[in-house]
């Protein structure tokens, strides 16, 4: 048996969503057969009421205490504390579940001069470095290629990405009753293995007809 271990992490400095996507391969004479696994956690900075109550034996909610600031210097310090606590609960979660690789969303550059897109590539980079960090497989979707990937239309909406999550994993049906597009996105980036090889071998075969 072979097994493979995915983790897809939706960044966000509100709510990072987080989904381990495990692929046992058991070979056989005939026929290959794979089963698919999946584990979630979500890393809000203000969980609600109705969010600390919530039980799924499939989701863990592990919310970190989000720093603000009064002035531009403690506010720019309180965002560098605040990425470091979502790292450092992803620390824990790549320790303790050992994946073999890692995929982020690329930053989507529309937003330019948004003031936010500046505190998410913050993020985004740290969370690179902690793949690098603990020697794992780096994979980066660009939002596009992940929408088109889960629906079949590279401008999806949130709702259409989670009816998509929904119909995948019936283990998670239930969850209604929380803001569930981070898991989502987690969820298909988990899943863009094969997507993701595809592209670089298309890559690879494009610049060796060039050359």
């Amino acid at each position: 048996m072979n097994i493979r271990k995915v983790l897809g992490v939706d960044q966000s400095l509100n709510c990072t969503g987080v989904c381990l996507h495990t692929i046992k391969t058991t070979y056989g004479k005939n026929c290959n057969e794979e089963k698919h696994e999946y584990k979630y956690w979500m890393i809000p900075s203000k969980p609600t009421k109705k969010m600390l109550a919530f039980k799924h034996p499939c989701l863990i909610i592990e919310p970190y205490n989000r720093k603000t600031g009064t002035d531009y210097i403690s506010k720019e310090i309180a965002k560098s504390f605040n990425i470091y606590d979502i790292c450092d609960i992803l620390s824990t979660i790549i320790v303790t579940e050992k994946p073999d690789a890692l995929c982020i969303e690329g930053i989507a550059y529309g937003n330019t001069g948004s003031a936010s897109l500046v505190d998410l590539a913050g993020l985004n980079y740290c969370i690179r470095m902690l793949s690098i960090r603990y020697g794992l497989e780096l994979m980066i979707a660009s939002p596009t290629s992940l929408k088109k990937m889960a629906t079949g239309n590279g401008g999806a909406t949130k709702d259409e990405m989670v009816w998509a999550w929904k119909k995948c994993d019936y283990n998670i049906k239930d969850i209604n009753d929380i803001k569930v597009d981070d898991l989502a996105d987690a969820f298909f980036l988990s899943k863009y293995d094969d997507t993701y090889n595809k592209i670089l071998s298309e890559s690879a075969d494009k610049a060796n007809k060039k050359n």
